[in-house]
C-alpha cells in the first residue's frame, strides 16, 4: 500500500478511536465554553447534566464528530508528513520544519472539515434535543438561517489559531520522538506532552470559535463579527472568559492526542 494511503488510514483510525473515548469530556467542554456564568463548578454541573438528560447525553454530537474527525485526522497527518518531507529539501532547521509542516496541516484540515465542526458544535451544545432532531435537521436549519456562510462562522480566527496549535503539537511530538527512546510508554507521554503544550498556546482561539459558531443559536447572543464577540466576552468575564472550559479541554485532549499519535505508531509497526 502507498505510504500516503497508509498515513490517511492510520490517522483516520487514530482520530476516531481517540475522539470516541473522550466524547463525554468533549461535550462538557463545549457546554462550559458556551456558559455566560463560568463560576459554576464542574463537579456540580456534571451530576445535574446527567440527571437532566441521562448518561447517553454525554455522547451527544459524537456521531458527527467521528464523521468529521476521520477525514480531519487523515488530512492533518498526511499533509504534515508530505510537507515535512518537502521542506527537508530546503535544508531549514529541523524543528522549524516540524512547526511549519504542522501549521500547514492544521490550516488545510480545518478549512476542509470546518462545516462539520460547526454542525457538531451545535448538536453538542443543545440540551434535550430542543432545537435539532438530527444531524440532517441541524444542517437544514443552519443553511436556511445563514446559508453556506453560516457554516464558516469563526473560521478565520480559528484557522489562524491552527498555526500555534498544530505547529506546536507536531513540533513537540517530533522533537521528543527524535531525542528520547521510543518505548510504548514514552510514545504515550510524547503525545500527552504535545497535547498539553499545544492547548496552552492556542486555547483562546478555540473558545472564540465556539462562541461564533453558536452566535444567535440556543439562546446565545448574536455576534455580528469576531471583534464584537471578543469585546462581549471580555466585558462579561474579563480574561477568564477566554479560558472557560480549559480544564475539561486538558482532560479530554491530552489523552485524545496521546491515543491519536500512539495509534498511528502501533499501526505502522503492525503493517
Amino acid at each position: 500500500m502507498d505510504d500516503h494511503i497508509k498515513n490517511l488510514v492510520y490517522a483516520g483510525c487514530g482520530g476516531m478511536v481517540s475522539r470516541t473515548v473522550t466524547a463525554p469530556l468533549e461535550r462538557l467542554k463545549v457546554l462550559y465554553q458556551n456558559k455566560s456564568n463560568i463560576n459554576v463548578s464542574y463537579y456540580n454541573y456534571i451530576p445535574k447534566l446527567i440527571k437532566r438528560e441521562g448518561y447517553l447525553s454525554l455522547f451527544n454530537g459524537n456521531g458527527i464528530n467521528c464523521i468529521r474527525v476521520v477525514p480531519e485526522s487523515a488530512i492533518r497527518y498526511s499533509v504534515f508528513d508530505y510537507s515535512k518531507k518537502h521542506l527537508e529539501k530546503y535544508n531549514i532547521n529541523k524543528n522549524l520544519n516540524y512547526f511549519i509542516a504542522g501549521s500547514i496541516s492544521g490550516i488545510t484540515a480545518s478549512c476542509v472539515v470546518y462545516p462539520l465542526e460547526t454542525v457538531r458544535t451545535k448538536i453538542t451544545a443543545q440540551s434535550n434535543n430542543n432545537m435539532y432532531n438530527s444531524y440532517i435537521d441541524c444542517i437544514k436549519k443552519s443553511y436556511i438561517k445563514g446559508g453556506i456562510k453560516g457554516f464558516y462562522k469563526g473560521n478565520v480566527l480559528y484557522t489562524i489559531g491552527m498555526v500555534p496549535y498544530q505547529g506546536t503539537n507536531f513540533l513537540t511530538y517530533e522533537y521528543l520522538k527524535n531525542n528520547y527512546e521510543n518505548t510504548h510508554l514514552n510514545l504515550l507521554l510524547f503525545g500527552s506532552v504535545a497535547g498539553f503544550t499545544s492547548i496552552s498556546c492556542s486555547y483562546p482561539f478555540e473558545i472564540i470559535k465556539r462562541r461564533m459558531q453558536l452566535s444567535g443559536e440556543l439562546g446565545n447572543p448574536t455576534y455580528v463579527n469576531t471583534c464584537y464577540c471578543l469585546r462581549h466576552m471580555y466585558k462579561q468575564n474579563g480574561f477568564r472568559a477566554f479560558y472557560a472550559g480549559l480544564i475539561p479541554q486538558y482532560i479530554k485532549l491530552i489523552p485524545a492526542n496521546c491515543i491519536f499519535f500512539y495509534s498511528i505508531e502501533v499501526l505502522k509497526d503492525i503493517y
